[in-house]
């Protein structure tokens, strides 16, 4: 059942709107901009409600003063009617979770010390603040309400003790790197009066929970530390509802994610990147393990595709999932007895944010589209006919000239099958060749898909088209959505066929009349920024590139990084030691092959990126400044790996978009301000 046809049969049912911007009338559709982009609200955290007449769901908008997104939480009826906002605290809400009744929203907010848990009326209201949490809710696992509705369970780091306040306050803060760790727990909150209770306590961190759904059990991650590089460590725990009664249930050395008891407790699954023999780098599958222990079993091991997100089915026979299969992603039903998949959904899209209603039988679901970034839309668990909710999108087509997108197929060098995106430019004309921006997608065991992909404005895509570009992203090998075999492409040799598919899917956009050869960009993010390092040592055929939070040296990454275990099987084992395959590290960095370099690239990093820290992106530049390649290396202060300032993210685009104009295009470009910024037509970046 392809959603964009339900969703054009549906016209009279798509509910009332929250335009993008203004009705406007019948007029020519315009390209968009870059503070455009920035400008699009985005809908996210659908929650259906438990009896599945409702969803929730945050609508963040940019704020341009604040400098950030700020998000307020809404309400909207499956049958119809007008959205209805719930709130608008100055410092936005998230995480909006019902009460098992669908008559109170639990959400997080700033508040003392941090993050804390408010309560509101599903019909609006003034709200609540539950928790005075001393050191504040840790806000990367979503709190969960007690089948009951009496308490709601979160996760929270352990106080700082005296003597750490004291010397902090002396500035005596001599500090054992990754030693000094506060644990993070288990904790539970009366609704009625706000008591507070611990629950779990130990050398170790709850890394995630899940309540069962009869309300006797909790599902737990546990790891060593809170720590990143200590996740793979971790195992999955169940305990009662009051954190006694702690069962081991898993034993092994990869990472396990959404861990859930079956509907009757005998059971649990869990997702992981692993094989049956939970061998780690495989692509991500369900796996389905007793409730007491034992070995897990790899439902979906004959899956060509990769499971991003998991849950029980209302009865407990099947498993629901959110399925990657290359350049979109779907809804499956998977019948456990039998592996046997069934499909839910089809179109040109990707699934996004999701949530269930075992009770009322429903899902919500999030769909990126080409022309809607995220409306909100429902199902029957069992499948039938989706239904979307939300109208946020309504005006987008109409006003912006939305670049059209296109599924292609081209063979790599050694004849096997790879696909991508291609994204025409406005104005398209079949006998005309254009400049082609190749983006390259993070992970690497990620996909692109159809839609506006993530980062709006870190991509920029719709304004490159709009500004007469074609724009093609590639699914390389070492993608997920492709099965084990391109998940494994990476081991032993990290740039295996990376770069050799990239460079086989340009020429294919080049035999095929799209692309000009002489005008050819380069741009990524993460596992895009480590694969563009490679290709601008590997060919000189892209007039400019731009690498942002970019691998240059695997053997100093190693050492730097949070993530440690996931190279370690890509390469072979640990960098240093006897034995050590330095020469497998060393041999895929693209600092030793940096003299090869002539193409002009830019180099971006955030200054507290503990991923893939600044320093890598500084190894690089230095290399090429040695080597007189031009060159910049751009720092955004605060930030992390995932940039979150509006400016920084704007001004990012602004700089990838003039060197792309100089190099590319040899042409000139004035910067986008931000509204009510001074707009003295300067680049700050390059100045006269």
């Amino acid at each position: 059942m392809n959603l964009r046809r339900a969703g054009t049969m549906m016209g009279l049912l798509a509910i009332a709107t929250l335009p993008f911007g203004p009705a406007i009338a019948a007029q020519a559709r315009r390209g968009m901009t870059l503070v455009d982009l920035a400008e699009i609200p985005r809908v996210q955290d659908a929650q259906i409600s438990p009896d599945g007449r409702f969803v929730a769901y945050q609508l963040a908008k940019a704020d341009w003063n604040a400098n950030r997104q700020i998000a307020h939480l809404y309400r909207q009826a499956v049958a119809g009617g007008a959205p209805l906002q719930i709130t608008s605290g100055d410092a936005g809400e998230t995480t909006a979770r019902w009460s098992p009744d669908g008559r109170t929203l639990a959400y997080l907010s700033r508040g003392d010390s941090g993050l804390q848990i408010f309560l509101v009326s599903a019909d609006g209201g003034v709200p609540r603040q539950l928790t005075r949490h001393v050191t504040g809710i840790y806000g990367g696992v979503s709190p969960a309400w007690s089948p009951d509705g009496s308490g709601i369970y979160f996760l929270a780091a352990d106080p700082q003790s005296e003597l750490a306040r004291e010397r902090e306050r002396l500035r005596d803060d001599l500090f054992a790197f990754e030693e000094n760790i506060r644990q993070r727990h288990l904790w539970k909150v009366t609704t009625a009066g706000g008591t507070e209770q611990r629950l779990t306590d130990g050398p170790f961190s709850v890394v995630s929970f899940r309540l069962s759904r009869d309300g006797s059990r909790i599902a737990q991650q546990r790891a060593p530390t809170p720590l990143v590089a200590d996740l793979s460590r971790g195992e999955i725990w169940t305990t009662d509802l009051l954190g006694g009664n702690a069962r081991g249930v898993t034993s092994n050395r990869i990472e396990e994610l959404e861990a859930e008891l079956s509907p009757d407790n005998s059971q649990l699954l869990f997702l992981a990147e692993a094989n049956q023999q939970l061998e780690s780098t495989y692509s991500s599958s369900i796996f389905i393990v007793g409730a007491q222990g034992g070995s897990p079993r790899r439902l979906t091991a004959d899956f060509p595709y990769a499971v991003e997100h998991a849950a029980w089915s209302a009865d407990g026979r099947a498993v629901l999932a959110v399925v990657n299969m290359g350049v979109h992603s779907e809804l499956f039903l998977i019948d456990v007895a039998t592996a046997r998949p069934r499909q839910l959904t089809s179109g040109n899209h990707s699934v996004q944010f999701w949530s269930v209603a075992p009770r009322a039988g429903w899902l919500a679901f999030q769909l990126d589209e080409p022309d809607r970034p995220g409306d909100v839309w429902t199902l029957p668990m069992v499948g039938g006919t989706p239904r979307r909710v939300t109208g946020v999108y309504d005006a987008l087509a109409s006003e912006f000239d939305l670049p059209r997108q296109e599924r292609i197929i081209w063979r790599g060098v050694d004849g096997a099958t790879v696909e991508g995106l291609l994204f025409y430019p406005s104005g398209y004309h079949p006998n005309e060749r254009y400049p082609l921006i190749v983006q390259l997608h993070g992970g690497p065991h990620e996909s692109d898909k159809f839609g506006f992909g993530p980062g709006l404005i870190l991509n920029f895509l719709p304004a490159l088209t709009a500004r007469g570009y074609a724009v093609f992203r590639p699914n390389y090998r070492g993608s997920a959505g492709y099965g084990d075999k391109s998940i494994r492409d990476v081991v032993g040799k990290y740039f295996n066929n990376m770069h050799l598919d990239v460079m086989s899917g340009v020429d294919a956009l080049v035999a095929r009349g799209v692309a000009d050869p002489s005008r050819l960009g380069l741009m990524g993010w993460s596992a895009g920024g480590h694969l563009t390092n490679k290709m601008i040592t590997f060919t000189q055929r892209f007039k400019a590139a731009s690498s942002a939070a970019g691998a240059a040296n695997w053997i100093s990454l190693f050492a730097q990084t949070d993530t440690r275990a996931i190279r370690s099987a890509w390469f072979g084992g640990l960098p240093w030691g006897a034995g050590a395959p330095v020469d497998v590290f060393w041999g895929n960095s693209p600092l030793k092959d940096a003299a090869r370099i002539t193409t002009p690239t830019l180099l971006i990093a955030g200054e507290s990126d503990g991923r893939v820290p600044f320093e890598q992106s500084l190894e690089m530049y230095r290399a090429l400044k040695a080597n007189d390649v031009p060159t910049h290396l751009w720092v955004a202060p605060r930030e992390g790996h995932q940039w979150s300032e509006l400016r920084h993210q704007l001004s990012k685009a602004n700089v990838e978009l003039e060197w792309f104009e100089r190099y590319v295009r040899e042409r000139p470009y004035v910067w986008e301000r931000a509204p009510g910024d001074p707009r003295d037509g300067v680049s700050p970046a390059f100045p006269p």
